[in-house]
């Protein structure tokens, strides 16, 4: 894959001159997620493909926004309109963005149906690039994207595998919300986008578009971002020592159910690859 040239390595990348058509497709979990952790690649590649794994609507109205409107689908109907005002800052259109059908906070209990779905669509689209979330325990949707992106690249044939690449989100870090850098992982390096005051402007409008969120937004860096090729993880085990940030929260979900129900869609799916 040809990365943009002014994109500094670290040591192991080796970026040639931007190729603006390579076909990337971002997965986020939620829409936001793009926004988080991608904007200058997303506004650099002329036709990049943004997935959404679920509509961003919990399905408990104690997680909802204080502007959500009355029904869960309203609310998803809302998120939809926002990811669509905020992408076209970066100059993607609608036929250029894909909502999985998940529902926020569930995705690892509809981890199969889901990960077929984005095997098809990377098929369809004949990705060379995946960016999605790392495995670091601030999200389970968050995770789940992680595990579906190994999952979904597994699929598909040897020669026609995409390269997998990862966004900064957030994490616990001594009981205390981590967002903008990666856990540590070994012999990965990442590279550091340094946005522009024009870059910065324009992932600042992208925020502003997502007011349902803007609590959440504030929150987050916006003078760069970060990507790093995936590692290999072992999604039968914790992300970091400690609790992770969703527990921290009391979220419904537990750590270690997660982890029961990653194991079991890696069986499953090795047991299909087996077939």
């Amino acid at each position: 894959m040809k990365w943009p040239a002014d994109l500094r390595p670290l040591n192991s990348f080796s970026p040639a001159a931007l190729d603006p058509s390579v076909r990337l497709a971002l997965l986020a979990a939620h829409p936001d997620d793009e926004t988080i952790g991608a904007t200058r690649l997303l506004a650099q590649l002329s036709l990049p493909l943004v997935i959404f794994l679920t509509d961003g609507a919990p399905r408990h109205t104690r997680f909802w926004s204080p502007q959500a409107p009355g029904s869960r689908e309203e609310y998803a109907a809302l998120r939809r309109e926002e990811a669509e005002r905020a992408l076209a800052h970066a100059g993607i259109g609608s036929q250029q963005i894909v909502f999985l059908g998940g529902v926020d906070q569930e995705v690892i209990f509809e981890i199969g149906r889901l990960t077929a779905c984005l095997v098809e669509t990377l098929q369809a689209q004949e990705t060379e690039a995946v960016l999605t979330h790392a495995y670091e325990g601030g999200h389970p949707d968050h995770d789940a994207a992680a595990l579906m992106a190994n999952l979904a690249v597994s699929r598909l044939p040897q020669a026609a595998r995409p390269e997998l690449f990862e966004m900064t989100s957030y994490h616990a870090r001594d009981g205390r919300c981590v967002s903008g850098e990666f856990l540590p992982a070994q012999q990965v390096d990442e590279i550091c986008l340094e946005l522009s005051a024009q870059e910065q402007q324009r992932k600042r409008r992208m925020m502003d578009e997502y007011g349902s969120q803007r609590l959440v937004l504030e929150n987050f860096p916006i003078r760069s971002e970060r990507i790093r090729r995936a590692p290999t993880y072992d999604f039968s085990r914790p992300p970091h020592p400690g609790k992770l940030w969703y527990e921290c929260m009391g979220w419904p979900l537990a750590g270690a159910r997660w982890r029961e129900l990653a194991v079991q869609a890696l069986s499953e799916s090795e047991e299909q690859a087996c077939r």
